[in-house]
């Protein structure tokens, strides 16, 4: 029995056809399945919450290649309510003390008593001894210079302020004596503090009057003059 040539062309034209259909298939599979391509620059968009509060990334091109943005700039501390000045409490007693007081052409040893009748008024009752070296011995002697001061402040506070008084001086040698008298004006500042101590420093101008000296038979005397004065204090107040 001879071969059916015809059936065997019909199976062989089926099975090319066949193959060169899934040769087609896969081709246009390969060239359907190519990758996309990369997003274009500056599509990213940043999660949500990424940076913090109040800070926007640059945009995309505003730095150069390999370059990192700063950080955010921190929120700034918050201000600090400024310190209440000092208050430095005055002192309680303004109207009563003593104290050391020295000048006005006084010498070195004396003392004072401080009354204050009114607020900012001062009466400052000075005392002082002192001697003189002379060609005949060494003379001794005392002074008084009361005087009325203003203080420019209120009590108990340190403050400027100035003062007139009146000075009157003795001295004695053997069995002659001198005596003078004069005004002052003077300027200062006194330092206070809250338990009743103060300091009082300042200066003027003093005119003394006629200088005379005595031994009871003869007397002699010297012109006026103005000299300047220096006073000093270490006083503590009481009441």
């Amino acid at each position: 029995m001879k071969p059916d040539l015809a059936w065997s062309r019909t199976a062989a034209v089926a099975v090319t056809s066949v193959v060169a259909a899934l040769a087609l298939s896969g081709t246009s599979r390969a060239q359907n399945s190519a990758p996309a391509p990369y997003p274009p620059p500056g599509s990213y968009a940043p999660a949500p919450g990424a940076y913090a509060p109040g800070y926007y990334p640059p945009p995309p091109g505003a730095y150069p290649p390999g370059y990192y943005a700063p950080p955010p700039t921190p929120y700034p501390p918050a201000a600090q309510p400024e310190p209440a000045p000092s208050v430095v409490e005055p002192a309680k007693a303004t109207h009563f003390g003593v104290g050391y007081k020295i000048g006005n052409g006084l010498g070195l040893l004396g003392g004072d008593i401080i009354l204050s009748p009114l607020p900012q008024v001062v009466l400052d009752l000075q005392a002082n001894t002192f001697s003189v070296n002379t060609d005949y011995g060494t003379a001794t002697g005392f002074g008084i210079a009361p005087a009325l001061q203003l203080e420019l402040r209120p009590p108990g506070i340190s403050t400027p302020y100035i003062g007139a008084g009146y000075v009157y001086a003795k001295l004695g040698l053997n069995d002659v004596t001198a005596s003078a008298s004069g005004v002052f004006i003077n300027a200062g500042y006194e330092w206070k503090w809250s338990f009743g101590m103060g300091i009082i420093l300042g200066g003027g101008l003093c005119y003394l009057g006629k200088i005379e000296a005595t031994d009871g038979s003869t007397t002699i005397s010297q012109g006026a003059q103005w000299f300047p004065t220096l006073e000093f204090g270490l006083r503590f107040m009481f009441l």
